[in-house]
């Protein structure tokens, strides 16, 4: 049980609760943030909003200026990652409330030139289903929200479900993350100097065995030199 657990009765309480208050309470040696380890030895980690005071020792160092500066033009950011020896693919996640909206982010940053690829399928509802990943695929990733469980530790994890969550309780989540109240959310991930998801055996290949790590950091320079020039998002 966490440190000063209150009593919280329904998921807007758990999840506000995470987000806003207990957070990933620990950091490993690679900058991972994390609440636990699970018995299989995987990080687990909580969702944390962007409007929170703890949302700042939630990040990795490999990421941190550039989603501060999304923060700063108003973007909802959602997940992060800096890379890790087990998966080498540094990315962020951007919410909108439209699909226009989403559209026209890409637009702006396919603009800046900054090697960036974008994985649009990481939404996973009853709704909208993901699309069925290739077996060699390494770096796709879904998300997956537990709304309703009573229990703390099966509340904010992200993993996946016995069963899946619809797109309204995803949307009520999404606006105890982003302190909305939209009715609909898009959401997008764009990833740095490699793609997300290979698009066939050869690049999976390529990148396994020429792998360099400037290639993402140069990429990772050049958005963070840019992304102040994205107009301000206000919805």
């Amino acid at each position: 049980m966490l440190s000063n657990y209150p009593p919280l009765t329904t998921p807007e309480e758990q999840h506000r609760w995470a987000m806003f208050v207990e957070g990933n309470a620990y950091r490993g040696e690679d900058g991972r943030t994390y609440n636990h380890i699970d018995e299989d030895g995987n990080y687990i980690s909580t969702f944390v909003s962007q409007y929170s005071d703890i949302m700042q020792e939630n990040l990795e160092p490999g990421v941190k200026d550039a989603v501060l500066k999304l923060h700063e033009k108003g973007y909802l950011t959602f997940t992060s990652c800096q890379g890790h020896e087990d998966s080498k693919y540094r990315y962020i996640g951007v919410l909108f409330n439209t699909n226009e909206q989403k559209q026209e982010f890409i637009k702006n940053i396919n603009a800046l030139r900054c090697n960036i690829h974008w994985y649009d399928n990481v939404i996973n509802s009853l709704e909208r289903p993901c699309k069925e990943f290739p077996k060699y695929v390494e770096g796709a990733i879904t998300i997956h929200v537990i709304w309703d469980d009573q229990s703390y530790h099966d509340t904010t994890r992200i993993e996946r479900r016995k069963r899946p969550y619809t797109d309204l309780e995803l949307t009520k989540f999404w606006n105890v993350l982003t302190c909305r109240n939209y009715n609909n959310y898009e959401a997008v991930i764009f990833s740095f100097g490699y793609r997300m998801v290979e698009r066939s055996l050869v690049e999976v290949a390529w990148k396994h065995f020429f792998y360099k790590e400037n290639k993402v950091s140069d990429a990772y320079s050049d958005f963070c030199s840019k992304v102040d020039v994205l107009p301000e998002y206000l919805a």
